[in-house]
């Protein structure tokens, strides 16, 4: 073992070497993080009062109030802080600009195209949440950059390279693929439609070896409404008995039962781990 200073081939030891480092001798850059919010809207209601309410899985939005992409909506993002960890980051900055806080996060992808931004090079991390919407109050947003906040509900049938969002209060529809930035005429920031794609196909992948879609649900669920997220997340119809034999460990039965319109009550589960 050695006992005093390693030296490069220039005779620098590690002290010498940091001194003398230029942190400008490389372009800069900078790291932002957005996160990609899900939940799922159970309060659409059919018209037949015979039918269960609808449910559709929604993906939160944020409307810009400043340039770039000034009027398009996009994902609650922002930069990194010098000190911060990205996780940190991603907290605090889905915490200040939609007021959740204490949900499920985990990290999704790293976005890096040359021009994803056409500020500067801006490398995303990209989170992943998953939230009962039921349970927390959006903020307000800070009007001097954001106008507006808005679930959006979601249209992504599976085997397919494009999804639809749709915020039904205001009738609006937007149309999102997956192409690579500068995506002209795209109704969302940046490449952001990107990340909600990224975002559904890794909710899509994981829903089938872990419990991740219980954090959408309420404390208090029927298998007839679990089914349904199932269904919705995975684009695909499920066969009842199957789906109530794959899940039954992971459930437990509460003694309580709904009142639902037209039909008969229905058993109201938790989720054992819970």
């Amino acid at each position: 073992m050695t006992n005093y200073p390693l030296r490069d081939q220039n005779g620098l030891t590690e002290a010498a070497f940091l001194r003398q480092y230029d942190p400008d001798a490389f372009e800069r850059l900078a790291v932002s993080v957005d996160t990609v919010v899900f939940s799922i809207d159970s309060r659409i209601q059919t018209e037949n009062y015979r039918k269960l309410d609808e449910q559709k899985l929604t993906v939160l939005l944020l409307k810009r109030n400043e340039h770039p992409c000034l009027g398009k909506w996009s994902l609650p993002g922002g930069f990194v802080g010098e000190k911060e960890t990205l996780d940190q980051a991603a907290l605090r900055v889905l915490r200040d600009k939609t007021g959740l806080d204490d949900v499920y996060i985990e990290q999704l992808y790293t976005f890096g195209h040359p021009q994803r931004d056409p500020r500067m090079r801006i490398i995303s991390v990209a989170y992943l949440a998953l939230i009962d919407r039921s349970q927390y109050q959006l903020k307000n947003p800070d009007s001097q950059k954001i106008t507006d906040l808005a679930w959006y509900e979601i249209d992504f049938p599976k085997n397919t390279p494009t999804l639809r969002l749709k915020w039904e209060a205001a009738g609006e529809m937007l149309e999102v693929g997956n192409s690579p930035p500068p995506a002209l005429g795209s109704p969302l920031a940046f490449d952001h439609g990107s990340l909600i794609l990224e975002g559904l196909l890794r909710l899509r992948n994981k829903i089938d070896y872990t419990d991740i879609v219980f954090n959408l649900l309420p404390g208090k669920f029927t298998i007839t409404h679990l089914q349904q997220i199932y269904e919705i997340i995975g684009g695909e119809k499920l066969l009842a008995p199957v789906f109530r034999r794959k899940i039954a460990r992971k459930i437990t039965p509460t003694g309580e039962y709904t009142q639902e319109r037209g039909h008969r009550p229905s058993q109201l589960y938790v989720y054992k781990d819970s």
